[in-house]
């Protein structure tokens, strides 16, 4: 299933870059930090997370994007867990003004959970929909700030009667630079 993912979205983009102008490059990099929250069982927990993103803008109101997120990283109990994403999602833009617009995303995130205790290492990878606002502010000419929210959906892990529902949100702040 990721290589479906990711092969969608390289096919996306690459169609979309052979329909652009030769003569300007649509491509952006960006990297952001923000708060990932985990909701499970009534308890909550946010953890610092970060993120780097490719994306490739189609026009005006279209762009893609394939990220890559640490949403955190914690030890509790003797327990190490780290929570990762590997994200495909389509933006859609609305300009308000020419240095500020709106957007909505849409897309899959491949969602994974690692713990470690000693030598034991136990995981789960579950592939979500994601969903999620945000705005961003043109500074210059190649560069932007973004601020986010990101719902990534409901994860079951274990299995049978130890199983347990986490709900995963993102509200991240980042920068990115287009080439």
């Amino acid at each position: 299933m990721n290589k479906f993912i990711a092969a969608a979205a390289l096919t996306l983009i690459a169609g979309a870059a052979s329909a652009a102008p030769a003569t300007e490059s649509n491509f952006y990099i960006g990297g952001d930090i923000g708060s990932s929250k985990f909701k499970a069982e009534g308890d909550s927990a946010s953890k610092t997370g970060f993120g780097a993103t490719l994306g490739y803008t189609l026009n005006p109101n279209v762009a893609f994007e394939l990220s890559a997120r640490r949403l955190g990283s914690w030890k509790e109990d003797g327990i190490k867990v780290k929570a990762n994403a590997l994200q495909a999602s389509v933006l859609g833009i609305a300009p308000i003004t020419n240095e500020f617009s709106l957007y909505g995303r849409l897309g899959l995130s491949r969602n994974a959970v690692d713990a470690t205790e000693g030598n034991v290492t136990a995981s789960a990878h579950k592939t979500k929909a994601l969903f999620g606002v945000g705005a961003s502010y043109q500074l210059a000419k190649n560069v932007s700030l973004r601020g986010e929210y990101m719902n990534l959906g409901s994860n079951k892990l274990g299995s049978g009667a130890d199983t347990i529902t986490v709900k995963m949100h993102q509200f991240n702040v980042g920068v990115n630079y287009a080439f």
